[in-house]
């Protein structure tokens, strides 16, 4: 069995010989090859967006001496290339290294005072993937749940 419309059987371009599988009624049979619907509801595609919205599954490592380098890599989901994405640390935006849409790394600050300080992914969309050009707006933030990393 098919579903109306997709051109299967003897004549392509009618749906009526479909009819008479899906009636409800057998007295209904005798109308089946002039009614051109079906009962019978047919699986329809439903678009969807992807999702833009930032995850975080776990970071490389969570902690630090102060004033010692530390590049931490960042494993999840939905991270956008050319600059859309950047790290949140504490209240300091850091760009970051793109790897893949799971994969990115940030260096944490030098000069970040001792303490916990909550890191979130931030993806900037624009509505479009083409190479930079002057937005006459900011674009859709989008933000990814929040770890802790803890300087020491």
């Amino acid at each position: 069995m098919s579903c109306a419309g997709k051109g299967y059987g003897t004549n392509p371009y009618s749906d009526a010989y479909l009819s008479s599988h899906f009636s409800s009624n057998a007295n209904n049979r005798s109308n089946a090859n002039t009614s051109s619907s079906s009962t019978r509801n047919c699986r329809k595609f439903q678009g969807s967006y992807p999702s833009f919205v930032p995850t975080i599954e776990r970071i490389s490592i969570s902690s630090s001496k102060t004033n010692t380098y530390s590049e931490v890599h960042v494993i999840g989901t939905n991270f956008l290339p050319n600059n859309t994405t950047y790290i949140q640390f504490g209240n300091v935006n850091i760009p970051v290294t793109y790897y893949s849409s799971f994969n990115i790394s940030f260096i944490v600050p030098l000069n970040a005072s001792v303490g916990n300080h909550p890191v979130r992914v931030i993806n900037i969309y624009n509505n479009n993937f083409s190479p930079s050009v002057t937005q006459s707006y900011p674009g859709n933030i989008n933000v990814s749940n929040t770890v802790f990393y803890t300087i020491t």
